[in-house]
């Protein structure tokens, strides 16, 4: 009888439907860019240690908020590639469905 339920069990866990992930490569291929873009923002300001200095007023903050920026978008962006997929599955099926009736 024990074996009876096992073998429930496991055909359960088989017929599950596939989830895909959330985040693909593109999207953490994006967040790298980005985290690296904020750790080198802050390193320079860190390096010109001077009060005044050019690269610490002007350019290190532009690196930082444009490192958040890319953070922001990796997350909430949808690969372009998946997008094209997408598409092209809703054409072939609408040219199939169109066809037959």
């Amino acid at each position: 009888m024990n074996k009876n339920k096992r073998q429930k069990r496991s055909r359960r866990r088989k017929k599950e439907s596939f989830k895909p992930m959330l985040l693909t490569s593109y999207n953490y291929k994006l967040l790298f860019y980005g985290i690296l873009s904020i750790i080198v923002g802050f390193g320079s300001m860190y390096i010109e240690s001077r009060q005044f200095g050019f690269v610490s007023l002007y350019i290190a903050p532009l690196l930082v908020l444009g490192g958040f920026a890319v953070v922001a978008t990796a997350i909430f962006r949808t690969d372009p590639q998946l997008i094209e997929q997408e598409n092209a599955e809703k054409q072939q099926n609408s040219g199939s469905t169109s066809g037959t009736e």
